[in-house]
């Protein structure tokens, strides 16, 4: 199935500014029909969804940049792809790690507080 931009920027949830954007900066590549207007395909949805997963995530727009021209570059590079997701993951957890370590100093606070306030009205 194909759509036009605006279907589509309803579809992935993005702006059609962020699209044509996207497809400014390399990070997705789209058809266009004989009257020069863009068409989007279901796989394009695909990598659309894919990018606003890594960019949630942190990933740096150089990183989005390589890992895209490798997936349409093919399965030639999967192992470059896998690489470079293996070592975002690794930074992405060690992110993880750190936002735990202060939710769980943040708990900890808050209980303290909430004990100390209890023990005022008894």
């Amino acid at each position: 199935m194909t759509y036009s931009i605006g279907e589509f920027s309803k579809i992935v949830g993005v702006s059609e500014h962020t699209l044509r954007y996207y497809e400014k900066e390399g990070l997705i590549k789209v058809n266009r029909d004989e009257n020069n207007v863009r068409v989007y395909s279901d796989k394009d949805k695909l990598w659309v969804e894919t990018l606003l997963h890594l960019k949630k995530s942190g990933m740096s727009l150089k990183d989005m940049k390589q890992f895209i021209m490798w997936g349409y570059m093919g399965d030639e590079t999967m192992e470059e792809r896998l690489t470079l997701l293996k070592n975002h993951r690794k930074k992405v957890a060690e992110e993880f790690e750190k936002i735990r370590q202060s939710l769980e100093f943040l708990d900890t606070k808050i209980n303290f507080y909430e004990n100390e306030l209890g023990n005022c009205f008894s």
